[in-house]
């Protein structure tokens, strides 16, 4: 059985954070491999609180991404009409982006960020060069949210693998 629960929680932990780049659940992925694992344990490696540790830091992520991705559109000048359209632009890219086998994803994630607030700040200030800077600036914020969210995963895997190891 531990055998099997570290086999799910490196498959996670993998998946996970090689899915912070595509999408924005690449934490939330590891975070559920953990529970896994320290269900599967007997919560004897990965305790409760451990786990309330691993899901603060995901909670921290998600919040840390949708602010960075708003200041970085601020930064360059967006409304905040065009940080709303840049969010749901990324959202709308994303799940267009998951057709072309996942790889979209990147892309149409970038590209939605970009597209929705330009469009946005297009539509409402009739200025291009603004528009670009609102676009460029959400596509800085997602960027900069990619980092974070490595850092906050490097975190996470700092705290359980220490804990797998010492009980092997």
């Amino acid at each position: 059985m531990e055998i099997l629960a570290l086999s799910i929680l490196v498959l996670f932990s993998l998946i996970g954070f090689a899915a912070i780049f595509f999408t924005t659940f690449g934490t939330l992925i590891i975070l559920i491999g953990a529970i896994l694992y320290a269900l599967m344990t007997g919560f004897s490696v990965l305790s409760i609180k451990a786990l309330a540790v691993l899901a603060t830091l995901y909670f921290v992520g998600e919040v840390l991404e949708y602010i960075l991705i708003i200041t970085g559109a601020k930064k360059l000048g967006a409304s905040n009409a065009a940080v709303v359209g840049a969010i749901i632009g990324g959202i709308i890219g994303a799940l267009l982006g998951v057709g072309f086998f996942g790889i979209g994803l990147i892309l149409g994630t970038f590209l939605g960020i970009f597209g929705g607030a330009f469009l946005v700040e297009l539509i409402l200030q009739k200025d291009l060069v603004k528009s670009l800077k609102a676009g460029a600036g959400g596509v800085l914020g997602r960027m900069g949210s990619i980092i974070a969210k490595i850092v906050i995963a490097i975190i996470m895997l700092s705290i359980m693998v220490p804990r797998v190891i010492g009980s092997m």
